[in-house]
């Protein structure tokens, strides 16, 4: 076909030209989905997380007023299988370790400083609420026991901790709620940033206790 209109002619030809490339494009794109390998661990599909850890609380070892709140350190270790994308069970264990001031006292107990640690075992719901390619969040509810061992200052006094406004070595009731947040760094590696309200139940009664965890999770296997 001939065209006499040198405008028709070079539109005609532009446009030939732009429904070429279109296809060619489009055979290419084809060519690479098919061929690219698939990229691994960009979603959620693990079966398992493994998280060790540093841990921090902040935590009262005694019911008397003149018992003050310490800071304590140590580590936390658990384990998370997903039974979907979003829902999960975790296990956990936390071990928190520092020292507390024996307060004055009529038995002649010296107001020394006296090493104290706690272990907690939890179990719960785990909850994946957010995912992007680099990030995840979500939440849990942990429910177990936390032992604790407050007598380290007592040793050889004859004079129990309770006497003194201190928790005596005990098994008690434990919970955690909160959330947990992980910043991937490799397909299968990520940091995990935890925060819980962990209140305890030594002696009958309540103690407030904040925790919080910094750890590495990696991440094993892929559902089916």
């Amino acid at each position: 076909m001939t065209f006499r209109n040198p405008f028709l002619r070079a539109a005609t030809l532009a446009a030939c030209a732009f429904f070429s490339a279109t296809h060619c494009c489009s055979l290419l794109h084809a060519q690479v989905t098919a061929t690219a390998p698939a990229v691994v661990g960009t979603t959620e599909d693990e079966r398992f997380d493994i998280l060790g850890g540093a841990a921090y609380s902040h935590f009262n070892p005694g019911y008397a007023h003149q018992v003050r709140a310490v800071n304590l350190l140590g580590w936390q270790g658990s384990a998370t299988g997903w039974i979907s994308k979003s829902i999960g069970i975790e296990a956990t264990a936390r071990g928190l370790y520092g020292t507390y001031e024996i307060p004055a006292n009529s038995f002649n107990v010296p107001a020394v400083n006296s090493s104290m640690s706690e272990h907690l075992f939890l179990f719960g719901p785990s909850a994946r609420l957010y995912e992007s390619p680099k990030a995840a969040a979500g939440m849990h509810l942990l429910v177990g026991g936390a032992y604790g061992a407050f007598d380290q200052g007592f040793h050889g006094t004859g004079v129990q901790p309770f006497q003194v406004g201190v928790y005596n070595n005990q098994l008690a009731f434990a919970y955690a709620v909160g959330g947990w947040a992980d910043y991937k760094v490799r397909p299968r590696f990520a940091v995990r940033f935890t925060a819980d309200y962990q209140p305890t139940h030594y002696a009958s009664l309540n103690q407030n206790e904040f925790f919080g965890a910094v750890g590495i999770v990696y991440k094993i296997g892929r559902r089916k």
